[in-house]
C-alpha cells in the first residue's frame, strides 16, 4: 500500500517459478516515496528478474545489479533496498539474500526467527559490495514473512512476531492483510508499505 498522499508505491515485487523447481520472491523499497522510489524499486525487480531468469546465482545477480545502480546513482542518486528470497521446492533449502532490507520472519511450530543483514541498500556506497545472505531448510508447516521497512517503520517489531506465531498456516493473503492493518495502526501511513507471507505445504501425491 503506498504512503498516504501519494499515488504510487516506491515498493515494487515480483514472484516466479522456474524449470528446475526454484521460486524466488523480491521484494525491493526505493528511497523515498512516490514515483522516483517505484522508479528506482522497479527497475531493480526487472533487472533481477532478468539476472536471475538466464541462471546467474543470486550472489553474482545481485553483486551485478548493485554495480549497475551504483553508477547509476553517481548521476541521478536514489538507491533501493533489495530482498529476495530463493526456495528449492524439491528439498526446501532456502536462501534470503539481503542488500539494506528489512527483516524477514520465518515461523516454525510456533516459533519465530528473524533473519537480518547488514549490507547497504543497492546503489550505495561503492557497489561492489555483495548481499547479506542465510540459509535455511525449510519443512511443511514453515511460514516465511517478507515485508519492507514501513510496516515496523524502524520500530518495534514484537506485534509481526505474535501475529505470526499465532498463525495457524492456513490462509496466507488474510495475515498478509492483517499485517497491513497492524502496520497502519502501530505506524500509520507514513511510509509505502507491503507485506509478503509464503507457507510451505508438501505437495499432494
Amino acid at each position: 500500500r503506498k504512503k498516504e498522499g501519494q499515488t504510487v508505491s516506491g515498493d515494487a515485487g515480483a514472484w516466479f517459478k522456474t524449470e528446475e523447481g526454484g521460486l524466488f520472491v523480491l521484494l525491493c523499497d526505493g528511497m523515498g516515496s512516490g514515483p522516483d522510489a517505484h522508479r528506482e524499486s522497479s527497475l531493480a525487480v526487472r533487472l533481477l528478474e532478468k539476472f536471475l531468469r538466464t541462471g546467474m546465482e543470486p550472489e553474482d545477480a545481485l553483486t551485478t545489479l548493485n554495480s549497475a545502480l551504483a553508477l547509476q546513482g553517481e548521476e541521478e542518486g536514489g538507491f533501493t533496498t533489495i530482498d529476495l528470497f530463493r526456495l528449492d521446492l524439491y528439498t526446501g533449502e532456502a536462501g534470503f539474500y539481503k542488500l539494506g532490507a528489512a527483516p524477514t520472519y520465518v515461523r516454525r511450530k510456533g516459533a519465530v526467527t528473524r533473519v537480518t543483514g547488514s549490507a547497504l541498500p543497492a546503489g550505495l556506497g561503492t557497489g561492489d559490495g555483495g548481499p547479506d545472505v542465510s540459509r535455511l531448510r525449510l519443512e511443511p508447516g514453515d511460514s516465511v514473512v517478507l515485508v519492507s521497512d514501513g510496516v515496523t517503520n524502524g520500530g518495534e517489531d514484537g506485534w509481526v512476531k505474535e501475529a505470526l506465531a499465532a498463525y495457524d498456516g492456513s490462509d496466507p493473503k488474510s495475515l498478509a492483510a492483517s499485517l497491513m492493518e497492524g502496520s497502519a495502526n502501530c505506524q500509520g501511513a507514513t511510509d509505502d508499505r507491503t507485506a509478503v507471507v509464503l507457507t510451505v505445504k508438501e505437495r499432494e501425491k
